[in-house]
């Protein structure tokens, strides 16, 4: 609630923006453990890559976000982008 508070504050003039983001259970990609749990798991939500954590992450601070960045949320975006950035054949 800090970040919130300091956000609302008339000395930043509405220049400040906090973004709040609650990923799940954050695995490597290609790691055994992470890719295995994430199998069983399927596409809860309550897993999410670290590539694709970072992607979205990235996008929120550089174009904003009017959601609540929850665990659907975050991996939908991150697979958009590392969706996006393979068929752009960025590595």
């Amino acid at each position: 609630m800090q970040m919130i508070e300091f956000a609302n504050k008339q000395k930043h003039g509405g220049c400040w923006e906090t973004i709040v983001a609650r990923p799940g259970m954050v695995v490597e990609r290609g790691g055994y453990i992470g890719e295995t749990s994430m199998w069983f798991a399927g596409s809860s939500g309550s897993f999410i890559r670290a590539d694709e954590l970072a992607l979205a992450l990235i996008d929120a601070v550089m174009h904003g976000s009017d959601e609540l960045l929850l665990p659907d949320a975050l991996l939908q975006r991150g697979q958009e982008l590392v969706k996006a950035s393979s068929s752009a054949g960025v590595k």
